[in-house]
């Protein structure tokens, strides 16, 4: 089966249902979801099916929906998106199904089907499954027991696959659910449809049609328990880290439908101890509440701490090729004074230059800083603009698959008198707290951010709390405001800063004004604007822009250098169209993988963590190489790693020569195109398009309608979070 030849086509490749027995399992993801697997169909045809299919089993026979793909060297395959379980009919099926039975093996399957027939083998073996594996030869009396078992366990994970099947749950999802749950957990689902929202990538909806399916009440408590959950979890999603309890009984009301006590549900989670529900009403995830408790715990022992650092004869710089100003050098001291403290300041305010004299200073005292941030790029940048190695956060913290951080408070981060954290707008609660969690107890802290650009991607808004808390502020109704964090904003924009027209644009659209995009005599020409009307024309404009103007009048590489930016994915403007149209032309000859949307050639972003294969949300890079004898691809990072990933991972990784501004923070490129049209004004706003002109290092190009960019700069972020870190600090 395995070297069906590549020219024989199936008998309809445009069918998209197929009936096939499993003859063998070709290759599997352990523990995981993708499989390839050997079959017959049920008009004889040997058949290779691809996709969700890890808990299909030898011998098992499977109705799949999906289409015929034919592959570069394995031929034709069936790409299967939906499977139904069926009973196994052939005699060569049935043995197959018997021989994944323990101790069985082939001559004891085939001996198995001699004697009592395709037909009637496995009913027998289920009314007597000792007497009929008893005379199965090979199985003694040592062996009986563990036969016997193996073949419940497979009895009922067939019994809970077709259960789940029957029920509506789709292939991947019923996949997972078995594994979790495993063999006999039937009688549970039925009585808790629900629980399986535990698991990760399933929710509320799979779990609903589960309950739906079963009968289940709509005003049923763990429905309602259910919808409340899934409504916080959306509410993490968009950055909070808590609900006003109103706005959480409005938000899970409208998700559960109809006429529903969600008061209710929300008491009954409070007294599980799932949810916390807070003096003020305000209603929080418990795990997230934990996290943000303990984000504040650690941020009150830096600030109570005294200073570790003991340097003598500290000299303010007055020669060489920087002299910090009054407030850089106050940013220095802050960080030399106290365990924690804050730098932060727009482009051009001498931020990294600020960050390189405190690294001097230190070396200058044989003390050591660590330089880290939120994304490999941000960390890249670091690394050149201080002349200091800088690592991401997960790798500072040593992530281990199956383990997470292995640096905490046990086991904080080593040899680092000053930790410096860069992009630290872009810390969720989470990753701040995993983070000062690891910080010794002679190590200071020095958090650098922009907190005018857009809010982290995760709930809370850790640098924005901690300003709050510069001069005292963020204090509960009565509550003390024992505690603030020395924080230095560097306001003063430098002589040769200000010559360019993308840190004066920057400025003035933080402002809430429109950019001038004219220069004057010394001014450094490299922030444009280009008016556009209507998505056609803007849409023209970006791409010639981003594929060949750009390049060929900047010496750019189109792929590598080059970034379009918008807010959105979908629509005549947005991340999809963009991606798809550059590249047809950056990379129209790409070899295509097999099973997946992507080429050899393409540029592309990780769409999410991937601790497995240590990629994280955001990095970018290029797909090198296709080895499809090991269907393996060779993915090359921004960051110069080379990263040899399965096809069957590509699922987590997008077309990235347009991304969207939020998977920007953190990292810059060349040259930005940025289209701004009034059909994302739904997104439009002053800390998105200051968020992408500030990813330009060279050049910046905003096209579209001028309309549009008036309305993105007269609005800020509108969506304020729930957060509770600040008034957590400040209490005492």
């Amino acid at each position: 089966m395995a070297d069906r030849a590549q020219d024989a086509s199936p008998r309809d490749p445009a069918a998209g249902e197929l009936v096939a027995e499993v003859m063998g399992v070709r290759w599997s993801v352990p523990d995981g979801d993708f499989a390839v697997l050997d079959g017959v169909s049920d008009d004889g045809e040997p058949v290779v099916l691809v996709g969700a299919l890890g808990h299909v089993r030898e011998g098992e026979s499977v109705a799949a929906g999906g289409g015929w793909r034919c592959h570069p060297r394995h031929g034709w395959q069936f790409t299967v998106e939906r499977v139904r379980i069926l009973e196994p009919v052939s005699d060569a099926a049935v043995a197959a199904y018997l021989e994944s039975v323990k101790h069985i093996g082939p001559r004891g399957a085939a001996l198995l089907v001699e004697r009592y027939g395709a037909g009637e083998v496995l009913a027998a073996i289920d009314r007597d499954p000792e007497g009929v594996l008893r005379g199965v030869p090979g199985i003694g009396a040592r062996r009986l027991g563990g036969a016997v078992q193996s073949w419940r366990d497979q009895r009922e994970l067939r019994e809970l696959r077709l259960f789940l099947d029957t029920h509506g749950v789709d292939a991947a999802s019923a996949g997972r659910i078995a594994r979790h749950f495993g063999a006999g957990s039937i009688a549970r689902l039925q009585r808790e449809p629900y629980v399986i929202c535990e698991l990760d990538g399933i929710g509320f909806a799979t779990a609903d049609a589960l309950a739906r399916a079963l009968d289940t009440p709509r005003d049923a408590p763990d429905r309602l328990a259910a919808g409340v959950l899934h409504a916080l979890d959306q509410a993490q999603a968009d950055g909070h880290c808590h609900l006003p309890r109103p706005e959480l009984t409005g938000r899970a009301a409208r998700l559960l439908g109809g006429a529903v006590d969600v008061d209710d549900a929300i008491d009954r989670l409070a007294a599980r101890g799932r949810v916390v529900v807070d003096d003020a009403g305000r209603v929080s995830e418990a795990r997230l509440h934990a996290v943000e408790q303990r984000l504040a715990g650690h941020v009150r022992r830096l600030l109570d701490d005294a200073p570790a650092l003991a340097l003598r004869d500290v000299r303010r710089p007055t020669s060489g090729a920087f002299i910090p100003s009054d407030d850089q050098w106050r940013g220095v001291a802050q960080a030399l004074e106290h365990r924690l403290s804050i730098l932060t300041g727009g482009p051009g305010t001498g931020k990294s230059a600020t960050m390189r004299t405190l690294v001097d200073l230190l070396k200058s005292h044989k003390k050591h800083a660590r330089l880290c941030a939120p994304t490999g790029k941000a960390a890249r940048r670091l690394s050149e603009l201080t002349g200091v190695d800088a690592t991401t956060i997960h790798r500072l913290l040593e992530w281990m698959p199956d383990e997470g951080f292995t640096r905490d408070a046990e086991n904080p981060i080593e040899g680092c008198d000053v930790l410096i954290v860069d992009e630290a707008s872009m810390l969720s609660v989470h990753l701040a707290e995993a983070l000062l969690a690891a910080v010794g107890p002679r190590t200071h802290v020095l958090l650098v951010g922009d907190v005018d650009q857009l809010a982290p991607v995760g709930p809370g808004r850790v640098l924005e709390d901690l300003l709050e808390l510069e001069h005292g502020g963020g204090a509960g109704a009565g509550a003390a405001a024992a505690r603030t964090v020395p924080a230095t904003r560097l306001t003063e924009v430098f002589r040769q800063a200000a010559r360019s027209l993308i840190v004066r644009a920057a400025h003035a659209i933080n402002a809430g004004e429109l950019p001038d995009a004219s220069a004057g005599l010394g001014d450094v020409r490299d922030f444009f604007l280009i008016t556009r009307d209507g998505p056609q024309a803007i849409f023209t404009e970006v791409c010639e822009l981003a594929a060949t103007r750009l390049p060929s009048h900047y010496g750019l590489d189109p792929a590598a250098d080059v970034q379009v930016l918008a807010p959105m994915h979908k629509g005549p403007l947005g991340i999809d169209a963009l991606n798809a149209e550059l590249r047809a032309r950056l990379n129209p000859d790409g070899a295509p993988i097999a099973g997946t949307g992507l080429r050899v050639g393409d540029k592309v972003m990780q769409t999410r963590n991937s601790y497995e294969h240590d990629l994280f949300n955001g990095e970018r890079g290029v797909l090198l190489h296709h080895d499809d004898q090991r269907d393996r691809v060779l993915f090359a990072g921004e960051d110069g790693r080379r990263v040899s990933l399965p096809v069957d991972a590509l699922d987590t990784l997008r077309l990235a020569y347009a991304a969207t501004v939020h998977k920007a923070q953190g990292s810059q490129a060349r040259a930005i195109v940025v289209p701004v049209f009034r059909g994302h004004q739904i997104m439009l706003t002053r800390n998105l398009v200051y968020t992408a002109v500030t990813r330009a290092q060279e050049v910046c190009v905003v096209v579209g309608e001028r309309s549009a960019l008036a309305l993105a700069v007269s609005r800020t972020d509108a969506r304020r979070r729930y957060t509770r870190l600040a008034e957590l600090v400040a209490a005492v």
